[in-house]
């Protein structure tokens, strides 16, 4: 689908109507609806004791192709310019040379005051993000996730559910981990919180999205869940950050632009912050430290073979991380503002911690070291460029303001009503 459509981003709530042709005969009528299941209540951490988890991966057999007007592989040649900005090659990149950084989040030495074990990631804005641990068809599973609100936290949807089919049975989610053992609260400084309910688009667990490789690449691959309360607390309410989120390219570029040199349609700078199970602090706790990658992401067309419409967005991105990430949030504008001299001009985008999208997948090939996910944003399925509740409150266009005001909003789940959302 082109990309016609204005950003915006919680708390800022601006938003614009955009046109969507949408089939009459979408199948089983998916469009504006959304799967929401509620787990059995249980809190007990037993499942996850006694069973192995493995994580979960979506990976895509294909090459990257990407919407270009000049050919891309004479810059996989180039040993780069430092005279020209966009022709520098930095070490860490893969195949198709999409550069970036990795990094851990944690401190190299102690503090000055206080144990390193938990100095970072159990900060703010870091302690939003955390390990995910679910069981689906008996299988236990690992994804990375972030909360956007004080107990709703957002993931992709396969972290959930299988592309037109079950649902995970336990969802487990872990702020600030810091281990790769899910064995006791003592693998994150605010413990182990159970999923009360999941709430997945229609179309991607009736497997009729706007999608590719049997789902694998899907226009809606993002999934919300809330969690129960733990001593009439959320984690929030025990310490952790939430982040705000945006939809429709949020802090992105309004037209086509370089890269490399290659043209795209818009892109940013954005930061991962997620659990792969390939990198760690040590050999032995692979999986169990919190990685975070920045590098430049673009909007890319991907081909439509089922669902509606020939084509649909994607974000592209350089990274290294592995299985286990998915789910992670794309981030813009990572960290906290500073305060500006009145001489200064801080730019046109300056919201801190905005979540744009989640990492959806990878390529079957770890040498490419590139990673996507679904836009937050409107789209076939979620044509609306402002999901209001009954309060007149708007949760924002597309695929998460339909999510989040059916989690959160007046007359929907009043989430907001009830302590748990912003």
């Amino acid at each position: 689908m082109k990309s016609l459509f204005k950003f915006t981003v919680i708390p800022l709530l601006l938003s614009s109507a955009v046109n969507c042709s949408i089939k009459a005969e979408f199948e089983n009528k998916s469009i504006n609806k959304v799967t929401v299941i509620e787990l059995d209540g249980d809190n007990s951490l037993q499942p996850l004791y006694n069973r192995q988890f493995i994580p979960r991966e979506n990976l895509r057999k294909d090459f990257p192709k990407f919407n270009r007007i000049r050919s891309f592989s004479s810059m996989r040649k180039q040993q780069g310019d430092i005279t020209k900005p966009n022709m520098v090659v930095p070490m860490n990149h893969g195949s198709y040379y999409f550069s970036h950084t990795t990094s851990l989040v944690k401190s190299k030495s102690a503090p000055l005051k206080g144990s390193a074990t938990h100095a970072i990631t159990s900060s703010k804005p870091y302690n939003a993000v955390g390990k995910i641990y679910f069981v689906l068809n008996n299988q236990g599973y690992t994804c990375s996730g972030a909360l956007i609100g004080k107990a709703v936290v957002s993931t992709a949807a396969h972290c959930l559910a299988n592309y037109g089919g079950k649902t995970a049975s336990k969802v487990y989610f872990i702020p600030a981990a810091t281990s790769n053992t899910s064995s006791s609260d003592y693998s994150g400084p605010l413990g182990i919180w159970t999923a009360k309910k999941l709430y997945i688009p229609a179309c991607y667990k009736k497997g009729n999205c706007a999608s590719h490789s049997g789902g694998t690449v899907s226009e809606n691959d993002i999934a919300l869940f809330t969690l129960s309360r733990k001593n009439g607390k959320t984690p929030y309410g025990k310490g952790a950050q939430y982040l705000n989120y945006g939809w429709n390219n949020a802090g992105f570029t309004n037209n086509t632009d370089t890269f490399g040199i290659i043209n795209v349609s818009k892109r940013a700078q954005i930061t991962t912050l997620g659990y792969p199970a390939d990198l760690g602090d040590k050999a032995s706790n692979r999986g169990g430290s919190m990685i975070r990658t920045d590098s430049f992401s673009f909007v890319n067309t991907e081909t439509s073979t089922s669902g509606v419409g020939s084509a649909f967005e994607q974000y592209y991105w350089g990274s290294s991380q592995s299985g286990g990430s998915s789910g992670s949030p794309v981030i813009i504008n990572q960290g906290f503002k500073p305060n500006y001299a009145a001489s200064q001009n801080p730019g046109k985008y300056t919201t801190e911690n905005v979540v744009v999208s989640n990492i959806s997948w990878g390529f079957i090939d770890s040498k490419i070291h590139v990673q996507g996910g679904s836009p937050f944003g409107q789209n076939t399925s979620y044509p609306n460029a402002k999901y209001k509740d009954n309060k007149g409150k708007n949760w924002g266009a597309g695929n998460i303001g339909f999510l989040m005001r059916k989690v959160c909003g007046k007359g929907y789940g009043n989430g907001q009503t009830n302590g748990i959302c912003r």
